[in-house]
């Protein structure tokens, strides 16, 4: 519902609800008056205290409210007034992540204020009398500058009709570098797709496939090794206890990914769902992003979607940010070595920051060809590569040996991993 129309709404309940109130109390003046009328037997002995309540007694000038200028009057000192005014307030959020700002404007409730062309004013506190204006043109509530000079600002939000806006300016400290740190508003970067744009965006694949053998390993459970497979809302889990029960012992699935076109962050359909029912089978959980990063700072914004996912749920096994091709055409495809190592160490480092066991995940040709693995070396890695035998010049902590597996409980064909990680 439009902001403004809810604030109507909410004030006619008000005004609604006083003026029941009002015909209640009028409606039953007369019995009350009466029950503080004493009886016949008593008008003699009672009359001196009788006339003395009366005189005390309120309310008996029924017609009152009409001499009150200020009954109906919005500006006054009422509680419909007040409720009002409430609700017209405005508040501003601002953050920066690298020489950056977004402005946030907020309602009463703490939600992006949406629906109007809000104007600000940003001025460096170096220089406080010159500013730049900036408008909300497509009304959602939320102001984006780039490319501004590392220092202190102050943004003030313009008066706008029929809002109450921050008496103060809103200061925030511009950053000349991105930090591994959680970005607040990280929620706001979250779209969605429709099916058409899911195509073209959710490019993810899974290089070992090019090199995976003719006949490839769908078996699982068989020996002393920790089993277990990966899931996105591509897969279908029809009943994860029939997961558990066959010997798959964890599960990492797909928070999100990043488009690969667009660069939009984008939520796995499923990812809440899967991980609480995986959870109540006695599951342990891991996650996994697709990147589509080309810096630091997106692999920082992955990261903190990723964490904004997880933070209220049980995570145990790693998170890990999943580096692999897009097919040839991801924005992120083109990467040179020193760049893709850096957005994965960022990722890494932001995950570690939160508490969790950190990840990287790749096939093990672009381990070898498109990451600087020494720089690497203190994180976990997950290795594709979909042969008989696994390679043995990279170190990894699990191995996902097979696309072909059969597990009851899923749907199709899904993901097979070995893990050697000690809980």
């Amino acid at each position: 519902m439009d902001s403004k129309i809810k604030r109507i709404v909410i004030l006619l309940c008000v005004l609604t609800g006083i003026t029941v109130i009002g015909i209640v109390v009028l409606s039953n003046m007369d019995s009350l008056t009466r029950k503080k009328t004493p009886s016949v037997s008593t008008v003699t002995s009672e009359v001196v205290s009788v006339e003395k309540e009366e005189s005390l007694q309120l309310g008996n000038d029924l017609d009152a409210w009409k001499k009150d200028a200020s009954f109906f009057d919005k500006e006054a000192d009422t509680l419909a007034a007040r409720i009002l005014d409430d609700m017209s307030t405005l508040s501003v959020k601002a953050v920066s992540v690298e020489k950056d700002i977004r402005v946030r404007i907020l309602d009463y409730e703490g939600e992006l204020q949406t629906g109007e062309a809000f104007k600000i004013a940003v001025a460096n506190e170096k220089t406080p009398n010159m500013f730049e204006n900036y408008t909300d043109s497509d009304k959602d509530g939320v102001i984006t500058i780039d490319k501004l000079t590392p220092g202190t600002y102050e943004v003030t939000l313009q008066p706008i009709e029929g809002y109450t806006i921050p008496s103060k300016p809103t200061e925030v400290v511009v950053k000349a570098k991105v930090e591994y740190s959680f970005i607040e508003d990280i929620a706001l970067m979250f779209k969605e797709k429709s099916e058409a744009e899911v195509r073209l965006e959710d490019t993810m694949t899974v290089g070992a496939d090019t090199y995976a053998d003719k006949k490839q390993n769908a078996s699982f459970a068989k020996d002393n090794y920790v089993y277990g497979i990966d899931v996105s809302e591509k897969n279908t889990v029809t009943d994860w206890k029939r997961v558990y029960d066959s010997g798959i012992r964890f599960v990492m699935i797909r928070a999100g990914y990043r488009g690969s076109i667009s660069g939009d962050i984008v939520v796995d359909k499923l990812f809440l769902q899967n991980a609480t029912l995986a959870n109540r089978a006695g599951l342990d959980v891991g996650v996994y992003f697709f990147s589509q990063a080309v810096n630091e700072k997106e692999a920082v914004e992955e990261a903190s979607a990723v964490y904004e996912l997880c933070k209220e749920k049980n995570i145990c096994y790693p998170i890990c940010i999943r580096i692999d091709q897009a097919g040839g055409l991801g924005r992120a495809d083109a990467l040179d070595k020193e760049t893709r190592t850096k957005v994965a160490e960022a990722f890494m480092e932001t995950i570690k920051g939160f508490g969790y066991d950190p990840c990287v995940y790749a096939s093990s040709n672009w381990l070898k060809t498109n990451i600087d693995m020494k720089k690497l070396s203190s994180y976990k890695i997950w290795m594709a590569q979909f042969n008989a035998k696994p390679v043995d010049d990279i170190y990894y902590d699990m191995w996902q040996y097979s696309s072909k597996g059969k597990v009851p409980g899923v749907e199709g064909e899904v993901y097979l991993s070995k893990s050697f990680i000690e809980n």
